[in-house]
């Protein structure tokens, strides 16, 4: 991360760097002051201001016209909008102590940073102004991601305002990469800058250049303050250290561990040489005050140019945009289109031969016969001084427009299509004519081919703006962390950056490595995408459609876009082997196949092999359900036996106490008979005695009652 300057002997005072800022960046203006001359001018041509004041004032003093047909915008947004159409994009490739999957996370980490921090809108508005004027700015910076995080995430920033920036005017690289300095001047707003820096200075930044010389430095709401960036070489001694196992890397004299430590681990100086070391240092000043400084980590200033068309007049660079060349051609086309329209408003519509007189009584009608649709138009008959009478009036052919005239106002427009490159417009075709797409297109690259240059010029800025993110990767992303990264399709997916293994390594490590940058141009991924479903829907119409339909159809299906064309693509590929294929791997499709071909051989086998086991297990199961049977029976034989034993054993026994039991019971069912019968023959003896005294009591009775009855008799 960007670290706070350090104390050092040829520390700079706070006057000291403003002077040299101030000298700095009137040396650039004197240097570009010619250039940001003209550039002003283009713009406003291109924005319709393409008369000049002298002529625009004496005409319109005159009342006469002057008409401004603005065709040089036309063309100057026919080639932005092709390069929007085919924005390049940056990329890395690794060159050593890098894998393959760690340059893909730079590569979408790359793509993060374009996305979040809207770089086409940079990449734009740069190209925009290098077209127009030849030449315009992106810068590369960093933002915490919210106001509670530690992390910060790079930045491709737009540049507006050209000329605010002051580049080192002795760069002579095409991507500005050899520049040691640059000022550029912006405004903030009061309120913010009270709030970082008090009441430092309340005045603002007063050194300025063409382009941006304003009268008021500061406002009720605004103030001005300038950035300053500028490459110190600090003079140090490079060491080439070894160690045992060979050469352990190369250090500053200020990186070198003491003579005790280099012992300790067994290294030693190989070579040493002088040189120096690229320090960056930021100042934001004001006026008088040195506001803030930090030195920018990383060894690049992160201000690239884009340029548009450079050449090197004895000695002196001359830059320009398309619209330089088009101001004259669009000048003359403007002029032949104002005369034009100027001699046909006054030229006199279609003449009446008439006679003095017949117009009399009838001339409201007369005066709009060339304005309005009249039916029919009255007069009054007059007579010639030889007695004849007048012929009616006869309407006369209008005059007509000089050829040459009109051919020169033609030839004018060719002209100007000439100087824009674009001399082969499709609109140039004749009414009727049937021009074949190929033609077209053909046509369209020779128009591309003329301003190839502007589109080059681009990807070495970009091209220098991947080296200057990629040198700052290692600062700004050195933290175990999960980080959002993109992939060429768009579709975005979260990693974790420099995630420590339990092997001791170092995964999606971005601290270090060594890559390049490339820039790869061309048509978007959903441009291509729509292209290539077109194309695959061609080649499905062809004898080779079959074959594509069966190998790829997951595939021509999947890059169609309407709703649920991947669900269809997904159930199509669970049934299509060539479907298991992946795109992303390194390994060519072929040896997929014949990867997947040996696998799906070896699954075979796998299976083969392991229902042979189980019918081996399964007759080994038989065998040991034979043994164990033969065991069973033997046991169950000795089981029966000794059962039979127990079981007889146990008879015996039953038998024993069943005698004893039935013994006893024996002794004690006669001792209760024998009480039984003893009670019963008891109980009778008494039965009978009680029956005997009742057979006396009734004798007794009839007895008395033969007695009575004889007595009554006597009687």
């Amino acid at each position: 991360m960007s670290a706070v300057l350090s104390d050092e002997k040829e520390k700079d005072t706070d006057p000291q760097v403003i002077t040299e800022c101030a000298a700095r960046l009137k040396l650039s203006a004197d240097a570009e002051s010619e250039n940001r001359k003209e550039a002003l001018y283009d713009l406003r041509f291109a924005n319709g201001d393409q008369w000049p004041v002298d002529i625009k004032r004496d005409r319109d003093s005159d009342a006469r016209p002057c008409l401004t047909v603005n065709i040089t915008d036309a063309m100057v947004r026919r080639v932005t909008n092709a390069l929007r159409e085919n924005r390049p994009r940056i990329k890395f490739h690794p060159v050593k102590d890098t894998d393959i999957e760690t340059a893909k996370v730079r590569d979408g980490l790359m793509r993060h940073i374009e996305t979040s921090s809207n770089a086409d809108y940079a990449y734009d508005t740069a190209v925009e102004s290098a077209v127009r004027s030849g030449w315009g700015y992106i810068r590369v910076g960093s933002r915490y991601i919210d106001e509670r995080s530690f992390d910060q995430d790079l930045t491709i920033e737009a540049v507006p305002n050209q000329f605010t920036y002051y580049l080192d005017p002795a760069s002579t690289m095409p991507d500005g990469s050899d520049a040691q300095w640059c000022v550029a001047s912006h405004w903030m707003r009061r309120d913010e800058y009270k709030q970082r820096y008090g009441d430092r200075d309340p005045k603002g930044w007063q050194f300025v250049g063409a382009g941006e010389d304003i009268k008021d430095w500061s406002n009720n709401e605004e103030i001005r303050v300038a950035e300053y960036w500028r490459i110190k070489l600090v003079p140090e001694r490079l060491y080439l250290v070894g160690d045992h196992q060979g050469v352990y890397g190369s250090l500053y004299s200020s990186e070198m561990p003491t003579k005790e430590q280099m012992a300790k681990d067994g290294l030693y100086v190989i070579r040493e040489r002088p040189t120096y070391r690229k320090k960056v240092q930021w100042f934001l000043l004001s006026a008088a005050k040195v506001l803030d400084k930090r030195e920018w980590p990383g060894k690049f200033i992160p201000v690239v140019p884009v340029y548009g068309r450079q050449t090197n007049v004895n000695g002196r660079i001359e830059r320009k945009g398309m619209v330089r060349d088009l101001r004259d051609p669009a000048r003359m086309y403007n002029y032949a289109t104002t005369a034009k329209t100027e001699v046909y408003a006054l030229m006199p519509k279609a003449p009446w031969m008439i006679a003095e007189g017949q117009m009399e009584g009838h001339e409201d009608a007369w005066r709009d016969a060339n304005r309005k649709p009249i039916v029919a138009l009255p007069y009054k008959p007059v007579q010639n001084p030889d007695g004849t009478m007048a012929p009616p009036p006869q309407r006369q052919p209008p005059p007509q427009p000089n050829t040459g005239f009109a051919e020169w106002g033609d030839s004018t427009k060719s002209d100007f299509l000439a100087v824009a490159g674009m001399p082969n417009d499709p609109g140039q075709d004749e009414q009727g004519q049937v021009i074949s797409g190929v033609a077209i297109k053909k046509r369209q690259g020779m128009s591309d081919i003329s301003h190839f240059d502007f589109s080059d010029n681009l990807s070495r800025s970009l091209r220098q703006v991947g080296n200057i993110i990629s040198d700052l990767i290692p600062h700004f992303y050195d933290t175990e962390r999960m980080q959002r990264i993109i992939g060429d399709d768009g579709t975005p997916r979260t990693v974790k950056i420099n995630e420590k293994t339990a092997e001791g390594k170092v995964k999606n490590d971005l601290t270090g490595g060594l890559y390049d940058s490339v820039v790869d141009s061309g048509p978007s991924y959903q441009t291509k995408r729509e292209e290539g479903a077109i194309n695959m829907m061609t080649l499905l119409g062809t004898p080779l459609g079959e074959t594509v339909a069966a190998a790829a159809g997951d595939i021509v299906v999947r890059s169609m876009d309407f709703p649920e064309s991947d669900t269809i693509a997904d159930r199509m590929a669970a049934n299509m082997p060539t479907a298991q294929i992946d795109k992303d791997s390194d390994c060519p499709p072929k040896y997929q196949m014949m990867i997947k071909g040996l696998q799906q051989q070896l699954q075979q086998e796998g299976q083969k092999s392991m229902a042979l086991e189980l019918e081996l297990k399964g007759r080994h199961q038989n065998i040991e359900t034979q043994q164990k049977g033969e065991t069973d029976r033997v046991a169950l034989k000795e089981a029966a036996a000794t059962h039979r034993t127990i079981i007889q054993t146990d008879a015996k026994k039953r038998d024993t106490d069943v005698n004893a039991h039935v013994k006893v019971h024996d002794t004690t069912v006669r001792a209760i008979t024998a009480h039984d019968v003893a009670e019963i023959n008891q109980a009778g003896s008494i039965l009978q005695t009680h029956v005997a005294q009742a057979h006396e009591k009734e004798m007794t009775r009839e007895a008395l009652e033969d007695a009575d009855v004889a007595s009554h008799r006597v009687e």
